[in-house]
């Protein structure tokens, strides 16, 4: 047995087996590379809080309500639209959001690392094919923080980022028809994901264009997937939302230039990681060189030496230049780092590319051990605050404590709300509090992701990013919502100030507009403690000869939509319109 397997040995070409070692170190590697990277995802993992709009969503469409947040109300408030659809086939099987839309991340996170393994071996030094070789990229991945924490997060962004590193891959590969019409099949979902991956898709068609595979019969196979499946939801999104961008582009104000502050999202992220700002200057390096070799003969010749870059870099460079003016031009976003977790593998690989390529060994071994440190080593900008400026770093934010702090609340708000026609106001910050309770009609109040009225008000001064529309106490209560739940202190002690605050056992919330008929149903429970406004108004009306007129006017300015209004008490208001002149009670009226 031995003298066969020596002979087999022998047989093989000398280069063959070195190879053949190479090749094993290297999947061992990158074995390594993908245990490390999901350890360190699910060390990170997180929830937040964004992502229970998603799962309203998700739930209302699976009980038969329709893709809406409330009953009847058709706004389009998400922007994840397939991701969306992930999450209600979850729920239809029983399945809670939460550990599903966490355990879907890590699996889409486990492709990223495998495409950019996949990568980095098709892309790796020729001089190195019998000697060790890393795959630098997917290690790099694995160490990053805030990509391994947005592996998780409930919200769509590592499908996103995969898809987009997928579509990446096979644009990059494209040949055939069959290729092409893969290529168009991974842009359609990427666009399905997020409607801002319609930038990725002009970028591949640019490079189509720049690398002379503009073939109209490839071109025709790239669309295909686009119009059989992109086209159609879009036509079926459109006449079912009623616009031709989802609400939350009104609500965030898209449409207006926010350079300033987009600029510093950028230059947050390159704050913490350092180590890509050797990028530019490794790109100056291999172009200089080139152009040395080149002699600057002619214009032409110049053109022509950044033509013959290597294909990936030319796709990479389109993906990150395109939508990185796409962040830049929104004003970014109010999560650090969220936006660009889609550009972060192309980033990293450009420089893995470019070291391949152009860089000696040695020095190669330097720059990437010396990369791979200063991710570890990243500048944490937000170690000792949550916020720099507008953006926070909600990895530390929302943590599963608060996870089960929410759930608690809502839990609590579902015992004594459940079955109530309730409309309910809400900070963004209480999604999940939102979600656990059950909420019959919800508004979002502080930037109206889920209310086309909100979201399509102008502003005069820019702020917080998606934080900029806040709705009134007078459109609350023209809406006719009843309560207002968000992180407020302990009511405020005082007979004026307290009556429009309601305690459910240690929750406390806003009484916006005081419903006597919920209010009654309410006030059997001895947890609930709220000022009853009828008993409140018969005490008052006793003395109320006895008051000033201003301050009887006072009142009745803040009882008028609190109470008056939304019960048709007539008989007491009565009381308070017969104290005031009939000028006053003209104005007021």
């Amino acid at each position: 047995m031995e003298s066969v397997l020596q002979e087999n040995i022998e047989a093989k070409p000398k280069s063959e087996i070195p190879k053949k070692i190479s090749l094993y170190r290297y999947i061992a590697f990158s074995a390594i590379v993908v245990i490390l990277g999901i350890i360190h995802a699910i060390s990170l993992s997180f929830v937040n809080d964004d992502a229970f709009i998603s799962f309203r969503y998700a739930k209302n469409f699976v009980n038969g309500l329709g893709l809406v947040f409330n009953a009847g109300e058709r706004v389009e408030g998400y922007t994840n639209f397939l991701w969306t659809i992930i999450m209600a086939l979850g729920i239809k099987l029983g399945v809670d959001p939460v550990p599903f839309s966490t355990s879907l991340g890590i699996v889409f996170y486990l492709l990223n690392l495998l495409n950019f393994i996949f990568l980095s071996f098709k892309f790796r030094p020729k001089e190195d094919e019998q000697t060790f070789f890393i795959p630098l990229t997917a290690l790099i991945l694995s160490v990053h923080r805030d990509f391994n924490a947005y592996a998780t997060s409930g919200l769509e962004t590592s499908m996103f980022t995969f898809f987009v590193s997928a579509s990446f891959t096979a644009t990059l590969f494209a040949k055939s028809p069959r290729s092409f019409f893969i290529s168009g099949l991974s842009l359609t979902l990427v666009m399905l994901t997020r409607p801002d991956g319609v930038i990725f898709c002009i970028a591949a068609l640019i490079y189509l264009i720049l690398t002379q595979r503009c073939y109209l019969k490839n071109i025709l196979y790239l669309f295909i997937p686009i119009i059989i499946v992109f086209v159609p939801y879009w036509l079926w999104r459109y006449g079912y939302y009623g616009y031709i961008f989802p609400n939350t582009f009104y609500a965030k104000s898209i449409n207006l230039p926010y350079y300033s502050q987009g600029f510093h999202f950028v230059l947050l992220y390159l704050k913490v990681y350092y180590g890509l700002l050797l990028l530019p200057f490794l790109i100056g390096f291999v172009l200089i060189r080139k152009f040395k070799k080149n002699k600057f003969s002619t214009i032409w010749s110049n053109f022509k030496v950044l033509s013959d870059a290597p294909r990936p870099v030319v796709l990479a460079c389109l993906f990150i230049i395109l939508y990185t003016f796409f962040v830049i031009r929104i004003g970014g976003d109010f999560m650090h780092a969220r936006l660009l977790i889609p550009l972060t593998p192309l980033l990293f690989f450009i420089f893995e590319l470019l070291l391949n390529r152009f860089v000696d060994k040695a020095a190669r071994f330097f720059l990437s051990f010396f990369l791979v440190i200063t991710v570890i080593f990243r500048n944490d900008i937000f170690e000792k605050e949550l916020n720099v400026g507008y953006v926070v770093d909600e990895v530390k934010y929302y943590t599963y404590d608060h996870l089960k702090k929410s759930k608690a609340i809502g839990e609590v708000l579902r015992k004594y709300l459940h079955g109530l026609p309730i409309k309910m106001a809400f900070w963004g910050s209480q999604q999940r509090v939102v979600y656990y309770s059950d909420i019959a009609y919800a508004i979002e109040a502080q930037g109206g992701l889920t209310d086309t009225a909100l979201a399509h008000q102008t502003i005069k001064e820019r702020g917080r990013p998606g934080h900029e529309k806040s709705a009134s106490l007078g459109y609350l209560q023209k809406r006719g919502v009843h309560f207002f739940i968000s992180p407020v202190d302990p009511a405020p002690q005082g007979e004026h100030l307290s009556l429009n605050f309601i305690q459910f056992d240690s929750i406390f919330a806003q009484i916006i507009t005081y419903d006597d008929n919920i209010m009654s149903t309410l006030a059997k429970y001895p947890e609930v403690k709220f000022v009853r406004i009828p008993e409140f108004l018969d005490s008052y009306i006793k003395k109320i000869g006895q008051l000033p007129a201003w301050r009887v006017e006072q009142d009745y300015i803040f009882l008028k939509d609190f109470y008056f209004k939304p019960n048709k008490d007539t008989l007491r208001e009565k009381a308070f319109l017969a104290l005031l002149s009939p000028k006053d009670d003209q104005n007021l009226r």
